[in-house]
């Protein structure tokens, strides 16, 4: 027999079934973080937050933080304070973020001034408390635009063990009496959905022509826990390749070493190329051969 389950037990089991719906958008996987319309979804202080139409980059709903800014009715300690809304993760497979690559979200931002001040927001996400807890400043946000958020997950303390986000401001940053109306829309986590180059560069851009090895950096996306991909990289010179080197890499950052073995580069001008086995885009470089000093 099934449990029955109370009024406000179905209704956190409905906006958490929704929070975790996976869907696929082109290139990207995606798992929404909140409900869109449960109430409870945010914790507000010295603001508020309700689902709202009004704006919405993405789908119908995005979650509408209103903050009137007061110099004087804040806490008794600090009457300039920090607005804020947060939301607590609730223990389950949505506190690991270790499998994706970057928290999303479109962010729109209206507001009483003419200008947004140099730091309208910041971002924290507690991985998995106060002391592991990420921080970024929103300098990026524009008055009257959608601006995309992308946080890579890799930049969290312990991405394995997320218990909060929060969005905030601080007062001092605004005038009394100023309104701020912010729009978050599409929060989710994101991930490549096939093994992506996601960076990619030599060591070094200018090399000796006597050099022996050519070291390079890149990232590797897209690939699932435990799984592998293999990458090939070429370094060409007028439509000949000079070196050759391969790897078998799991997600993260890499470095692949091609070896420069037999006669001296010729000076110029080369292109140094990567790519994932199954994408046929590779991604380029350049990297400029000069005369040795010690030849």
């Amino acid at each position: 027999m099934s449990p029955v389950l109370a009024p406000s037990c179905l209704a956190f089991a409905v906006s958490l079934a929704a929070a975790q719906t996976l869907s696929r958008e082109g290139a990207f996987e995606k798992l929404a973080l909140v409900s869109a319309n449960d109430p409870k979804t945010w914790a507000p202080a010295e603001c508020t937050a309700t689902p709202s139409t009004e704006r919405a980059k993405i789908g119908a709903t995005s979650w509408h933080w209103h903050v009137d800014v007061d110099h004087f009715a804040g806490e008794a300690k600090y009457p300039i304070g920090w607005p804020r809304i947060s939301h607590a993760i609730p223990d389950g497979p949505l506190r690991d973020w270790s499998a994706w690559d970057f928290l999303h979200a479109w962010i729109y931002v209206d507001t009483s001034r003419a200008t947004l001040p140099k730091e309208p927001a910041g971002l924290g996400v507690a991985a998995p408390d106060r002391a592991n807890t990420y921080n970024r400043a929103l300098a990026d946000l524009k008055k009257g635009e959608w601006v995309e958020l992308n946080v890579p997950v890799a930049a969290l303390p312990r991405p394995g063990d997320v218990r909060s986000l929060q969005f905030h401001i601080s007062e001092a940053n605004y005038r009394h009496g100023d309104r701020l109306d912010v729009y978050v829309n599409d929060l989710a986590l994101v991930r490549y959905a096939e093994p992506t180059l996601f960076a990619f560069s030599p060591e070094n851009a200018v090399l000796f022509s006597d050099a022996k090895r050519l070291p390079v950096r890149l990232q590797l996306l897209g690939v699932k826990p435990g799984g592998r991909a293999a990458i090939a990289c070429e370094l060409r010179r007028e439509g000949k390749v000079a070196a050759r080197g391969s790897a078998e890499a799991g997600r993260g950052p890499q470095r692949v070493v091609l070896a420069l073995a037999g006669q001296p580069l010729a000076p110029g001008e080369y292109e140094l190329r990567a790519s994932v086995a199954g994408q046929p885009q590779p991604a380029t470089a350049k990297v400029r051969v000069v005369d040795s000093p010690w030849r």
